[in-house]
């Protein structure tokens, strides 16, 4: 007995120095890593947070990339590292029956994100749990053409051709393009996709969010809602200059707040996304930097301001603001594929979280080439689209409206081969919806480039085939 009781003491001794070599281990390679950046001009503050920061991307993207965008591992894994190579060194668990996923660097930083339906997935915070309990509402396509349904019955097949032809260029070029579509005079007529990727596949838009983000706050404008002069929008602003910013200089990007659309630990943009619960929160806590409406600065921030505004002009719950956005938006719109991620918190991510497919996200477009109008129903103003059409007044930068991406307003295109009277929604990874009113063309290009995509080139050659 005595030798048995031993035999386990030494055991679990032995055991307990295992786990200490261990630890220690991770935290030499850690350390070592750590050394390293910091030899390459990395400050304390980046290597304080990459562990956070690192752990918090891998979880959010690879959930979203399992459970919205249906990926495998191996390619979520692949499309996270190109960020950062501290990315290469995660480890990522999926628990499919509770749609969770975690992601572990060496064994010793783990964060997680979980999925639910409709609302996507968001980083999990101790103690928060307001989205858990929020229901996205059914839609389901309608069973008509598109832009009404997502029938597409109008392929013209020499545009096809050609289309198959450039998104085997682009991917020959490793531009990594996974969706090109093309619609011309309110009908799709060309659509292709990579292999793994199809017309039913959600894809993240990223920064082309904002874009779908404005015309839901376009709309409540139309409704009565809200109005873009306004200014002490925040009772937390009520005191200080802030006070001053308003509705306008938030769509434009010129509200003045101190905020860096970088993408280093450390970071305001990482921190709001990827380590607050709350990113209209930590944005209402940001100091104002500038005069609002003198200086352009590009701000994922604003949008997420702007999707506080829309959630609380909406009125109610959450679950209230939910059910208006399908209702009254989304679903006239005929976006049934979409995937509207909303923060720990219940805060919806008008800065970056919008997944759909290529043919709903070509209805974005279509709809502001209509003027605020599609499939018989007005969402937007006519006067809307006119105004988010208009180059902005700041000192800097002024070839972008009410989150889009204006050809023209600065001294020289932004596109210089495309029509002067060309926009675009824009976002990381090179996404795209770009329309082109005066050839009556809405284009559709998703991806995930790590470098520039010749966007201004494409599309020329695209524009040329209806010429």
């Amino acid at each position: 007995m005595l030798r048995c009781a031993a035999y386990l003491y030494s055991v679990r001794a032995m055991l307990k120095l295992l786990r200490k070599i261990l630890i220690l281990s991770c935290l030499t390679v850690i350390s070592l890593y750590a050394l390293a950046y910091w030899g390459m001009g990395y400050t304390p503050l980046y290597l304080y947070n990459a562990p956070s920061v690192a752990t918090g991307i891998g979880a959010k993207l690879a959930c979203s990339a399992r459970f919205v965008s249906g990926y495998d591992a191996r390619t979520s894994a692949a499309d996270i590292r190109v960020y950062a190579p501290i990315l290469a060194l995660l480890d990522y668990q999926y628990d499919d029956a509770l749609q969770r996923v975690s992601a572990t660097l060496l064994g010793v930083k783990s964060r997680s994100a979980s999925y639910q339906p409709g609302i996507g997935c968001a980083i999990d915070y101790p103690g928060v749990t307001t989205r858990q309990a929020l229901r996205w509402p059914v839609m389901r396509a309608a069973q008509a053409a598109w832009p009404k349904g997502n029938a597409v019955v109008s392929l013209d097949p020499g545009i096809q051709a050609r289309l198959d032809k450039l998104l085997a260029s682009d991917n020959a070029a490793g531009l990594d393009t996974r969706a090109l579509l093309v619609a011309y005079r309110g009908r799709v007529v060309a659509e292709s996709y990579s292999a793994g990727v199809d017309q039913h596949t959600p894809l993240l838009g990223w920064s082309m969010t904002k874009s779908v983000n404005a015309l839901v706050l376009g709309h409540l404008v139309m409704v009565g809602k809200v109005n873009v002069a306004e200014t002490d929008l925040f009772p937390s602003w009520h005191k200080d200059i802030r006070a001053d910013i308003s509705i306008r200089d938030l769509l434009q990007m010129t509200d003045g707040l101190d905020y860096q659309e970088d993408y280093d630990p450390g970071d305001t943009a990482v921190r709001m996304m990827f380590q607050e619960p709350d990113a209209a929160d930590y944005m209402l806590k940001r100091p104002q930097l500038r005069a609002p409406g003198r200086h352009f600065n590009y701000s994922s921030g604003s949008a997420n301001l702007l999707s506080r505004i829309i959630q609380d002009r909406i009125g109610g719950d959450e679950q209230a603001d939910l059910n208006y956005l399908v209702d009254e938006f989304l679903r006239p719109l005929g976006l049934t594929s979409a995937v509207f991620e909303m923060d720990a918190s219940g805060q919806l991510m008008g800065s970056s979280y919008l997944y759909a497919t290529a043919r709903d996200w070509a209805k974005v477009g279509q709809l502001m080439l209509n003027g605020g109008e599609i499939n018989g129903i007005r969402l937007v103003s006519e006067q809307w689209v006119v105004d988010s059409l208009q180059p902005n007044d700041s000192d800097n930068e002024q070839a972008y409206g009410y989150q889009w991406w204006l050809n023209s307003g600065d001294s020289q295109l932004r596109w210089p081969d495309l029509p002067a009277n060309s926009f675009a929604a824009r976002g990381n990874r090179e996404q795209r919806v770009m329309v082109l009113p005066d050839a009556d063309l809405v284009l559709v290009r998703l991806g995930w480039s790590e470098g520039d995509y010749p966007d201004n080139e494409n599309f020329k050659q695209i524009l040329d085939w209806f010429n």
